[in-house]
This record gives structure tokens, sequence and C-alpha cells, in this order.
């Protein structure tokens, strides 16, 4: 057995754990393990970390609820990065920390919570996933002692408190990865259906375990910190979560025009012509960020900022478009696996113009939105309504407004002759997913209820 072998570390000191972590850098575990195979993630999640547990640091697996090398305090977590199409390494999932207890969560105080004695101090062990690879195969790309980061804490602290508060109030059913942003309390059950008691309702909800978010993960681990930079904060300001940052930057600025808005930040706007990119050069130029730099805790987070356009009725001006789909990928992805998953997953700061008596579009206010879970599954139907059709080889056939609650095609070519070819070999304009403007109008307008 793994455990009766002699320990190759001195496992009472940190510094001998973490270089014996490191010799695996840029090599594999089957160059250090004696086994032919381990299980496969698809069909055992979880199986590669339980293999550097096991097999490398010959640790025995056990429901033990102190960290991995408890003689020093020290966690080991494995994380998976994947190379995305543009050649950019990236998170392949969240990492999970360790699972919420509805009854003790309520007891705790951020500070004193076993979310951060756990998360404090960690060995974290990258590896490149890579599809149909032998999980022995994977190349490690990082190994080393990390844990939550000072500056990141205020942001932790509102996410965590965003959490337990549902659950003291009796909600933990309604719990969802939306209402946070470097931190969330997924789902964490093999059967969707099971479900556990919560002290301050009879309605059983489902078990969660706390994660850092796959955007968090792919800052931290994806090797991007040195093209980031973070917001500077002030004084006043280092308690504050991101949104409440954001919203006192702009609040200078609510009810300047796009063109003033532009010209008061320092970018010329002749003619009353806005560059493509304007909106993203003006917030970061409001947040004082280098135009040449992505914003740090927008990376964490995954937000991407959005113009949104409202009418004197409130609806907006536009429907919300993403990039334009490829059918044959279209045809032969799973939803889950697709971009448009993708993309709905992603939190976006609105930055919101309304329309005044003038005809003029005046900054009105900025709030953060992610597609609620509940909605995600209304798009799936848009989502797999339009596979079916280019699977049945009428791509040319888009998914209706009048259709979907939230979500419609039509096309984003530049013209009728900007195409893409289908699986059967006909070449049919380029088309993407929209979302509604009425689903939009509805979302905004809970996002100042």
């Amino acid at each position: 057995m793994p455990h009766e072998r002699k320990i190759p570390y001195d496992k009472y000191s940190i510094d001998s754990i973490v270089e014996f972590a490191q010799r695996l850098v840029g090599r594999t575990l089957r160059e250090f393990v004696d086994v032919d195979s381990i299980a496969d993630p698809h069909r055992r999640k979880g199986s590669f970390g339980n293999a550097v547990e096991e097999l490398y640091f010959l640790l025995t697996i056990n429901s033990d609820p102190r960290p991995d090398f408890h003689e020093v305090n020290l966690e080991l977590k494995s994380t998976p990065l994947k190379h995305v199409r543009d050649g950019e390494i990236v998170a392949k999932e969240r990492l999970v920390i360790t699972m919420v207890s509805y009854p003790e969560v309520v007891r705790e105080t951020f500070e004193t919570s076993h979310l951060v004695e756990k998360a404090s101090d960690m060995l974290l062990i990258s590896y490149l996933w890579e599809e149909g690879k032998d999980p022995l195969d994977y190349v490690i790309e990082y190994a080393g002692r990390w844990g939550l980061p000072e500056e990141d804490m205020p942001q932790f602290k509102a996410d965590w408190e965003t959490v337990v508060a549902k659950v003291r109030a009796g909600r933990a059913e309604d719990i969802s990865s939306s209402d946070t942003l470097y931190l969330e309390a997924c789902t964490k059950s093999a059967d969707s259906s099971k479900r556990t008691s919560q002290p301050f309702s009879d309605v059983p909800a489902k078990p969660r375990a706390w994660a850092l978010k796959a955007s968090y993960m792919t800052a931290v681990s994806g090797g991007l910190l040195a093209s980031m930079e973070p917001i500077r904060r002030a004084a006043d300001e280092r308690d504050l979560d991101l949104l409440g940052l954001v919203r006192r930057r702009f609040e200078p600025y609510i009810g300047r025009t796009q063109g003033e808005l532009a010209a008061e930040v320092g970018y010329a706007w002749p003619d009353g012509h806005a560059p493509k990119a304007i909106t993203a050069l003006v917030t970061k130029r409001i947040l004082g960020v280098d135009e040449e730099s992505r914003i740090a805790e927008f990376e964490k987070a995954g937000i991407r900022p959005k113009t949104i356009r409202l009418k004197r009725n409130d609806v907006p001006k536009e429907a919300m478009s993403f990039p334009a789909f490829d059918y044959a990928r279209l045809a032969e992805t799973d939803f889950e696996d697709s971009d448009f998953y993708g993309y709905l997953q992603q939190r976006y700061l609105f930055v919101i113009y309304r329309e005044g008596e003038d005809g003029q579009y005046r900054l009105s206010e900025v709030a953060l939105w992610q597609m609620p879970d509940a909605d995600v599954e209304e798009a799936r139907r848009c989502y797999e309504e339009m596979r079916k059709r280019v699977r049945e080889g009428h791509a040319e056939e888009s998914v209706r407004s009048t259709e979907n609650r939230c979500c419609h095609v039509r096309p984003h070519g530049r013209d009728s002759h900007d195409t893409c070819m289908t699986p059967y070999g006909v070449p049919v304009v380029k088309k993407c997913f929209w979302l509604n403007q009425s689903y939009l109008a509805e979302e905004i307008a809970k996002l100042g209820s």
C-alpha cells in the first residue's frame, strides 16, 4: 500500500514538500509512478488529483477533514488547464476547495470560516489537460505554494457573505453561481437529484462546495497576471467589493453623454464619431487602468464590459449579439461544450445609457449581470433547435425571437456574401445567437429593483 512505503520528502517541512512537488514541473506522472494507467477523469472526477496525492506524494486518501499535509497545515489541490483556439492557456474548470456545511457556515464569520482555513495555504499543482490523452501523460505546468491573495479578500468576503446570507434566510435552494464573482458555492453531487437539509427552512437544498471560479483560476494559473493591471484603490476604497468600487469610480460621470464622457476622460471624438472600442477605453480610463492592459479584477471575475443603450420605453435600442458560429461545429458540439454556453456563463458589466427627451443617450448606471441558471436552460432550447435544423439540412432557417423567451438566431455577416459552409456542403450566410431585446429589458429592470 502507498502509505506503507517510505515518503521521499520531509512531511514536517513545507519547503521539502514544495521542493518535491516542483520536480513535477514540465514532466508527467508516468515518469514518477509505477502504474500503467489511472481512472479516466471523464468517468471518475478528481482521479488525476487523487493519483498525485496517492501515487506521487504517497498520502492515504480518506475523509479526514484536516489538510492533506496536516503536519504543516498545507492543503494539496490539483487543477487542469487547457489550450483554447487562440493558443491561450485557460483554466478548464473551477477549483473546488471544501464542502459547504449549511448548519456550520451560518455560525461562522468569513475570517474564521472553514473556507479561509482551507484556502489560505495550498500546494497548487496545475496540469495541461488534452482531450484523448492518458491522464498519466498530462504535463504539469506549475507546482507551488499559493493562498487567497490579500488584495482579493474584500471580494472573497463579499461573495462568501452573499451565499451565507441566503442560507441564513432559509433560501439555500436559491443559491446560484451568478450570485458571486470570484468565489462560488457550486453543486457537488454525482446525483443531481440529491438534496440535503438546511437550518432555517424545511425546503431541502442541493449539496454545494466552495470553489474558485474558472475565470479566477485562469488569472491565477494561466499566467495572465503579468499582462493585467489592478484598479488602484484609495485608502477609503480598500474594503469595497468590486461592484462598489466600480460604482464609486463611475458616479461622477452619471448624466454625461457618451461624447461628453469620452472628451472628459481625454479621448477626442471628432464629428461625433466614436471609435468602436470607445466604451472599453473610457471604462479603463475611469477606472484608472492603462488602455493597453487587461483589468485584473475583471479577468479574475470573468467580466466583460458591454454598453447597453435604453430607449425612452426602457427597451434596449439593440439586441445583444455574440460572435458568429460555425455550422459544422454547431452540429457536432453539445451545448455545455459550446462557445455559446461559455458566453452565457460570462458575467457582464452593463454600462447603461438612457435616452433623454432630447434624443441623447446619457450614462445612467453600471451594473453586473449574468444570465440566471433557469434562463440558461431556456437558451439551451434555442441552441438545440438551431443545431437540429443545421443537422437536418436547414441551416437557413433561424430560430426566431418569437420561438424563445431569451434568445434567437439571425445573420451576423458583413453582407449576404459573407457565408459559412454547412455540414452538407452548402454555404449559408453567417449567423450568431442574440439575446432578445424584450428579455434584456426584463433583466435590466430587475437590476434596478
